[in-house]
């Protein structure tokens, strides 16, 4: 004798749901990993478009199409010794809210020296030297970020902050005040600033002898002091007239970088820390202006108090896209442009810089 019985479904345990068969159309986990794949797509797609091919070969994900198609295209445009004196790595970020092309610090940096060639192009013609000095200062203001003497001051010494002239009083008068001592309305007497000498360092006359007197490389000098330099057309004139000179091809990269700095309106890749409380470390290089050690200790104790801060990041540049108020293809291309003239202004700087020589560990000077 057999009975026939229909089965009854289990009940559910309680605070669960029970289903019996999942479709293939149902996710088996929730995440907005798909949509973060998608608008990788479309910024590969938009970079195509703006003259970064997509990649060749095969990929596993779009992350990796991505990676290569920069990396290829860096590949093809610029010479491979382009960015070796001025190391960064540039990285691409996704997240649910924003995309963003981050420039990462690297550890092995040079250390470039000023002076023999700022001073040789002085004496072909006043300015000259200045000016292309000129052009690798401003590069940091574009986001290009680089360990000069102008950083020196505040990374050593809060005392150089409340100081209206690079000189020893100037210093000896913000220091007192710090102590809570009213200094003297005249001359502050040779015996105070030589007590003041055995408990304080980084006085200004020590850095301005690292820099041969030249106020304006750590900061301080009224416009009026700086030195003579040349414009940027004065510099097209003289590279007109003097087009076999053995620093012609120098200048001609200092004038190429200055005019894709004025071309850089927007600096969109200048680093907002308000964005999440960050503060920046690393830079692409060091730039000395002859023996490089006061800069080594400032850049030493800068980036210890970075650590020390507990918000501090080691990359330097980025450029973010907000994809809930800026996600439109047109601002996905204008990303990929923006990060296309960031990688020829650093190919430049990077050419320029390579016309100067690198400090070595055994140098005396």
């Amino acid at each position: 004798m057999s009975i026939n019985q229909a089965p009854q479904a289990r009940a559910a345990s309680p605070g669960c749901f029970y289903i019996p068969a999942i479709d293939a159309s149902v996710p088996a986990r929730f995440s907005k990993e798909f949509q973060r794949s998608q608008t990788l797509a479309r910024f590969a797609a938009a970079a195509a478009a703006v003259g970064v091919p997509l990649p060749t070969g095969d990929f596993f994900n779009i992350e990796q199409v991505v990676q290569q198609q920069w990396a290829q295209f860096i590949e093809k445009q610029f010479s491979a010794e382009a960015f070796q004196g001025v190391r960064a790595d540039p990285v691409f970020q996704i997240t649910d809210d924003a995309l963003a092309v981050v420039i990462t610090s690297n550890s092995s940096l040079s250390i470039y020296r000023l002076k023999p060639v700022v001073e040789s192009l002085e004496s072909q013609a006043l300015g000259l030297g200045w000016f292309v000095h000129s052009v690798i200062q401003a590069a940091g203001y574009h986001a290009h970020a680089m360990y000069d003497m102008g950083m020196v001051t505040y990374m050593l010494d809060a005392f150089h902050w409340n100081m209206d002239e690079c000189t020893d009083e100037a210093y000896a008068r913000s220091v007192m005040i710090d102590m809570g001592q009213d200094p003297p309305e005249g001359p502050i007497p040779k015996e105070t600033i030589d007590a003041l000498r055995e408990q304080y360092s980084y006085w200004p006359s020590d850095i301005l002898a690292e820099v041969d007197g030249h106020e304006h490389l750590v900061g301080y000098c009224a416009p009026s002091a700086r030195p003579p330099t040349m414009t940027s057309r004065k510099a097209k004139q003289w590279l007109r007239e003097n087009g076999g000179n053995a620093f012609a091809p120098m200048v001609r990269i200092a004038i190429d970088l200055d005019a894709a700095h004025k071309r850089d309106k927007e600096r969109a890749f200048t680093w907002d820390g308000s964005e999440d409380d960050s503060d920046t470390l690393g830079a692409l290089c060091f730039v000395a202006w002859d023996n490089p050690h006061l800069l080594l200790e400032a850049v030493e104790h800068h980036e210890q108090n970075q650590y020390n801060g507990g918000q501090a990041v080691e990359a330097f540049a980025r450029c973010t896209l907000d994809l809930a108020k800026n996600g439109t293809e047109p601002d996905l291309r204008q990303l990929a442009r923006s990060t296309v003239d960031y990688f020829n202004r650093w190919a430049l700087l990077g050419k320029l810089l390579s016309h100067f020589p690198i400090w070595e560990d055994d140098d005396e000077t």
